[in-house]
């Protein structure tokens, strides 16, 4: 993979201070690692691993791997593991990351970052190229589902029905986005990917976590509609 440009941080680093990564996960500690080192490295900022009330040893692996831990006793879905994080950051750019990323490197931390906190976008979307075809593939169908984002904290925490949203995140952020004309850039990622649900949780397992993912998807989408009439 042809790496992308790094300089590591200088005293006078824009993004150093004002960026923070958010890595919601649940039952991720044989994936959450690399994620994590990758987003240390990036020195951006604090790096927050909200743990949504796994029964794996999540919160104990990403403490390991330097990350600091946010335990939620229960489990919330991502919506709400995103909305309980970034109430308890104070910077003012937030770096959305999913735990089960393959091939993240620092300079993809800091290439979506830096839109925002420089002012040149409300929000960053990064985008997979060049990694596992699959997932790649499904980034292209269904771009609105991609989960590594950057954007102000404050516009993060005004989506409406955050904290319920569940795998509906990526929807509601990105209604609110088209809603409130947010400018919005797409960041290229190469040779990053994710690890499959049927291949962390095995297949029939992993069919129905993938199926109650488009559920809540679409309950988001309904309940949005529903509040627009």
């Amino acid at each position: 993979m042809a790496s992308l440009p790094f300089t590591p941080e200088e005293p006078d680093d824009p993004l150093r201070g004002s960026v923070a990564v958010l890595v919601p996960a649940y039952e991720e500690a044989d994936n959450l690692v690399p994620v994590v080192r990758a987003a240390l490295e990036a020195q951006v900022g604090d790096v927050l691993v909200v743990d949504d009330g796994s029964s794996d040893a999540t919160a104990e692996v990403a403490r390991r791997a330097g990350a600091r831990v946010l335990e939620l006793t229960e489990n919330r879905g991502k919506g709400g593991a995103i909305a309980a994080g970034a109430a308890s950051l104070d910077s003012d750019v937030v770096v959305l990351l999913d735990a089960d990323l393959v091939g993240l490197e620092p300079e993809h931390v800091r290439a979506l970052a830096e839109p925002v906190a420089s002012g040149a976008a409300d929000m960053a979307r990064g985008t997979f190229k060049d990694g596992r075809w699959r997932t790649t593939a499904a980034q292209h169908v269904l771009p609105v589902l991609n989960g590594q984002r950057a954007l102000r904290r404050a516009a993060l925490l005004a989506v409406p029905g955050l904290a319920d949203s569940r795998y509906g995140v990526e929807i509601a952020i990105t209604r609110e986005a088209r809603e409130r004309g947010w400018h919005t850039v797409d960041v290229p990622l190469p040779g990053v990917s994710q690890v499959m649900k049927e291949e962390k949780r095995g297949w029939r397992r992993g069919l129905r976590v993938r199926l109650r993912m488009y559920r809540e998807i679409l309950g988001t989408l309904v309940n949005r509609t529903r509040q627009h009439r």
